[in-house]
């Protein structure tokens, strides 16, 4: 018996040994590898309270443009508010059912095909890379039963009401606002290049902002406060106000009823701030903007439709050329159909269209214009990629226009057509 507790004791000695031995050799190695690659992996941050999300997307197009007297290929991406960009959201538990938390949002904006001035993207110039920019940061506090509260800059509560209910896997790629759409392209009137002060933009100028956004016209983001009720039932409202001075009310609805998937929107703005986003066209401001949209899906067949419609008053402002500022109207639909016939996941066949109707900007107006409508219609197929978070898509765009008035030259009331063809991708993290 003491032979076999000596042999058992031996036996558990070497035993130990060997797995000391196991623990400080390929086994640690492996473990100190693996903790070193998470660390470097991971997201720091300040304090270990608060929670730390980093998100966001990149996006690209190459886009061959046609304007009836010159074509040409660029890269760009799909500025300004919808560009590449990452997001840092941070949120804590202050007690239960409160909390408290922040939004910094930064864009990449290179390829800005929509930012204007002498630099312009058009037939003159291929590229314009703006730096990049924090677009959002803002604080908020929240509680579950009574809403949240938001300081900063930030999207407000009518921001893209009526485009945000897209929920069909293309707002971001194709909606009724200039974002992506080349408004600086200068409009070809019987071949010729005159005047150069007649841009797309022009024909779609939104006074809200002083930028020719199309659609959307109050939808840029500004330092300000914000309100969000709780979502009841699939509704939820909003209301805010900003500096010198706006103020914004919308109302939304999301959800599923008896086989369709369903959004809607509606919001109302008023703008008084002279000093907006865009070049100051006027001394004095005062516009409003009404806009509505909404959106339905047939879930089993995946047959779509969305629509929005935008109305801007602007109070026959004074502009500083001398002119008087129009009110102008817009509407958009987009059909079609999503579902997923490939295991890559979703593809989305799509047409849509836009009319602008009387949205002249400064430049339309010193020419003598006195209305206007501009068509924009086209579509597209989109290949979403789940295994990527990625959306591959092939879009088409077709842009004509008539002006009218009294004081116009010949040149100007003889607008030539214009096509684009875009192939892009965007990819989520």
């Amino acid at each position: 018996m003491k032979a076999v507790a000596a042999a058992i004791g031996l036996s558990a000695a070497f035993g130990s040994q060997a797995v000391a031995a196991d623990l400080g050799g390929s086994c640690c190695a492996d473990l100190e590898e693996r903790i070193a690659e998470l660390e470097a992996t991971t997201a720091r941050k300040g304090t270990r309270k608060v929670s730390l999300t980093i998100s966001g997307y990149i996006a690209q197009e190459i886009t061959h443009w046609d304007d009836g007297g010159e074509s040409n290929t660029y890269i760009h991406g799909l500025g300004p508010t919808q560009t590449s960009h990452v997001k840092f959201n941070g949120q804590a538990t202050i007690v239960p059912g409160w909390t408290a938390g922040y939004l910094l949002r930064i864009q990449d904006l290179t390829g800005n095909a929509f930012s204007g001035g002498a630099n312009a993207i058009n037939q003159f110039n291929a590229t314009k890379n703006d730096p990049p920019n924090a677009q959002m940061a803002f604080w908020y506090l929240q509680n579950k039963d009574l809403g949240k509260v938001s300081i900063g800059r930030m999207a407000h509560a009518a921001k893209s009401a009526a485009m945000f209910t897209d929920a069909s896997g293309t707002q971001i790629i194709d909606n009724y606002t200039f974002l992506a759409g080349f408004p600086q392209l200068i409009i070809r009137s019987g071949g010729d290049l005159n005047p150069t002060s007649l841009t797309w933009g022009q024909l779609a100028f939104c006074y809200s902002q002083a930028l020719p956004l199309g659609g959307d016209c109050n939808g840029i983001v500004m330092n300000g406060v914000r309100y969000d009720t709780p979502t009841i039932g699939g509704f939820s409202f909003s209301a805010s106000w900003g500096e010198d001075d706006f103020w914004e009310i919308a109302g939304r609805y999301a959800g599923e009823v008896s086989g369709f998937k369903l959004a809607f929107g509606v919001g109302y703005s008023e703008m008084h701030d002279e000093t907006t986003t865009g070049a100051a066209v006027a001394r004095d401001k005062d516009s409003q903007f009404f806009q509505v949209g909404g959106y339905a899906q047939h879930l089993a067949t995946g047959l779509f439709v969305h629509a929005a419609y935008g109305y801007e008053d602007n109070n026959d402002t004074l502009l500083l050329n001398g002119r008087r500022a129009k009110n102008g109207e817009h509407w958009y639909v987009k059909s079609g159909i999503r579902k997923a016939w490939l295991p890559l996941g979703a593809t989305v066949i799509y047409g849509d269209y836009a009319q602008y109707i009387d949205q002249l900007g400064p430049a339309a107006l010193a020419l003598g214009a006195t209305s206007s409508t501009m068509d924009r219609f086209g579509g597209g197929i989109a290949q979403e990629i789940d295994a990527a978070a990625m959306t591959v898509y092939l879009k088409y765009q077709h842009y004509e226009a008539d002006m009218s008035g009294a004081a116009l030259s010949p040149a100007a009331t003889n607008l030539d057509d214009a096509d684009l063809i875009s192939l892009g991708a965007l990819i989520n993290f």
